[in-house]
């Protein structure tokens, strides 16, 4: 699987500390991949120190972890805060 905009929503915030919920069927070790979110950079602004609440995994629900982001150059990076 891969990330879908669809899955993605901004719950609030400004540019540089904003707050996302993410859900996916996909396992966290996927979604913690680096360039996961990288799509998420040109359709939802995402960007360095912007936060990600992520509901991952079988019917959504296996996991519940927060991200930290990073944009390298377009590139995302996820940090695992939980």
């Amino acid at each position: 699987m891969s990330y879908e905009s669809k899955n993605m929503r901004l719950m609030g915030g400004v540019p540089g500390q904003q707050l996302f919920l993410y859900r996916s069927t996909d396992a966290l070790a996927d979604v913690v991949a680096s360039g996961y979110f990288d799509r998420a950079v040109e359709e939802y602004n995402l960007d360095t120190g912007d936060v990600i609440l992520a509901c991952t995994g079988p019917k959504n629900a296996a996991a519940v972890d927060l991200l930290v982001a990073t944009n390298t150059a377009g590139v995302v990076t996820v940090v695992n805060g939980s």
